[in-house]
């Protein structure tokens, strides 16, 4: 019953959160979602150089019809995620795969450190 108001109160607008695993690569961010029942064609990545915004529209949608002791039904049609970055990535230089329900972002990071040679 908790997460139903929780829910309620926050405001229900029929996305969910997908499951995300973020790595650090050294060079690089990858982070790999789980996006079940989601086509490519059907995923939207924008990246700035702080976050990475995922919208993923599933083939059909799905529906809760029980919250506890309340009957309520709830529907979901789209995946949906902000991440924010721990280290700035360049935007321009990010590829993304996409596999079996399984999405892959590869973001280089922002170089800091460039070695100057001496004449």
């Amino acid at each position: 019953m908790r997460t139903e108001r929780r829910i309620i109160k926050e405001g229900y607008d029929g996305n969910l959160e997908p499951l995300f695993e973020m790595e650090d690569k050294g060079d690089a961010i990858k982070i790999t979602v789980d996006l079940p029942r989601v086509k490519k064609e059907d995923v939207e990545i924008n990246a700035t150089r702080d976050t990475v915004e995922i919208t993923a529209k599933m083939n059909e949608a799905i529906a809760w019809e029980r919250w506890g002791t309340i009957q309520k039904r709830m529907t979901f049609q789209t995946f949906q995620k902000q991440i924010r970055l721990p280290e700035p990535i360049d935007p321009d230089g990010a590829s993304a795969s996409f596999k079996n329900g399984i999405l892959m972002i590869l973001m280089p990071k922002v170089r800091r450190k460039v070695l100057i040679n001496i004449e």
